[in-house]
């Protein structure tokens, strides 16, 4: 039986960015579960706020290309500062929308603003 998502872990907003994720790859819940071999009954108690398994979570985690750790409560996440910059390259490379070459020169861009804007503020 599904337990309510206790320890930090916000279901809800996993959830509602998975679901933003579905809506703009515009398929249903039912090609979800064909891609990713999660039960549609599952995904019907993931909506209601049940949630079965891990299993589940690392595999839409992995197919939306969400980080579970971005959803767990400030204070029960890592003390050290996550390298922000490094994983928004990371997704700008992995978008299937962009030529290699886009990326490449967005990603520069980006570290340029992202450098100026950490010296201004320390």
């Amino acid at each position: 039986m599904p337990r309510r998502t206790t320890k930090g872990f916000n279901a809800q907003a996993f959830y509602a960015d998975l679901a933003r994720t579905v809506d703009a790859r515009g398929i249903t819940w039912r090609q979800v579960a064909r891609e990713t071999g999660v039960a549609p009954s599952t995904l019907t108690r993931m909506a209601r706020g049940c949630w079965s398994n891990g299993a589940s979570l690392a595999v839409l985690s992995a197919w939306a290309n969400l980080n579970p750790a971005n959803y767990v409560e400030k204070s029960l996440s890592v003390t050290t500062s996550p390298n922000t910059l490094a994983e928004i390259s990371a997704l700008i490379k992995a978008d299937p929308d962009l030529l290699w070459d886009d990326a490449m020169a967005l990603e520069a861009i980006l570290r340029i603003v992202y450098k100026e804007l950490q010296d201004k503020g320390h």
